[in-house]
């Protein structure tokens, strides 16, 4: 890669007109220049079409039929993509100025990086939050507090136990495709915790302690479905555990997977599906039976059994 390396951004959208303006205003600002910005229209039925065709050259706009997903239309934008450094991010979503510039200049620098993740902040209608995602992350933040970048050189063993990224902050060497060759088309959510921990099996994984881009949080997040979120993310750690080796990531992943059984169990048992939450609790503690978990599935397996008979409130 030499300098100046062309940087593709791939946008997937789905009746986006509301906000897609926004983003695509917030990517032309980037002090880095050499950019191209690719649109992957997934079955829009509102006007997302007229909103970029105004952006004219400026934007390569590509429609497809709805997938129910952004996983396809990611792999569709990055099947049209020509940089050496490719970059997501969502819709409704807005990049700082020098994301781009910040994240070509930390690979530029450590050349056997070919992957690397900035921070994000999280902003709603009332505004932003208090603290950046990084810092929500207990295992990363005593890491990196202090330091404006690191470099993770075995990041699975980390994202096994927290996942510090999004799709919307990472970017990669292309090269990287050649070995995973894009999102699991299958999945309809965690499907980008899965692509770049696959990722991160095959170099380390650059971490920049500077906020990249504002996620905007609303009623279309996928994560405001928890029963998808729990379901895709016991697929998604189950693969990530079959296909791997290492004991202590396995285990984190079983520890994950468990917590989801776990969480479904409560899900279920509030909805009234007592046999169903039992079994959830009985697979918790199949995936993982350690004395923590055996004393959170006995909470559990009590609460189920306290709501089956009547004697506590559902919330």
């Amino acid at each position: 890669m030499g300098t100046n390396p062309l940087v593709s951004v791939i946008i997937p959208a789905c009746n986006a007109q509301d906000l897609i303006a926004e983003t695509l205003d917030s990517i032309l600002a980037q002090t880095y220049e050499n950019i191209e910005i690719i649109v992957v229209d997934d079955g829009s039925t509102d006007k997302t079409f007229q909103i970029v065709e105004g952006y004219g050259s400026r934007v390569r706009y590509y429609y497809q039929k709805n997938s129910g997903g952004c996983a396809v239309p990611r792999n569709t934008g990055i099947g049209h993509a020509s940089g050496d450094l490719i970059c997501f991010i969502d819709a409704d979503d807005i990049m700082v100025p020098d994301r781009i510039a910040q994240q070509v200049d930390f690979l530029e620098r450590h050349s056997h990086v070919s992957l690397v993740f900035s921070d994000y902040l999280n902003f709603n209608e009332d505004g932003p939050y208090p603290i950046s995602h990084f810092q929500t992350c207990p295992r990363l933040w005593p890491l990196l507090r202090g330091q404006e970048e690191l470099i993770l050189e075995k990041a699975g063993a980390l994202l096994s136990e927290e996942n510090f990224g999004i799709t919307g902050a990472f970017m990669l060497r292309k090269k990287l495709l050649a070995i995973e060759v894009g999102f699991e088309p299958t999945l309809k959510a965690c499907e980008d915790f899965h692509f770049y921990f696959r990722l991160a099996r095959h170099t380390p994984v650059g971490i920049i302690n500077k906020v990249s881009f504002l996620r905007r949080l609303h009623g279309n997040n996928m994560s405001g479905n928890p029963s998808k979120m729990l379901s895709e993310g016991i697929r998604t750690r189950t693969w990530l555990r079959d296909s791997g080796q290492d004991p202590m990531i396995r285990a984190h992943l079983n520890a994950y997977i468990a917590g989801c059984h776990g969480a479904f169990a409560r899900y279920h048992a509030d909805q009234g599906h007592y046999l169903l939450a039992l079994r959830y609790d009985v697979q918790a503690l199949y995936c993982n039976s350690c004395w923590s978990r055996l004393c959170t599935s006995c909470r559990n397996l009590a609460r189920t059994i306290l709501l089956a008979a009547g004697l506590l409130k559902h919330n």
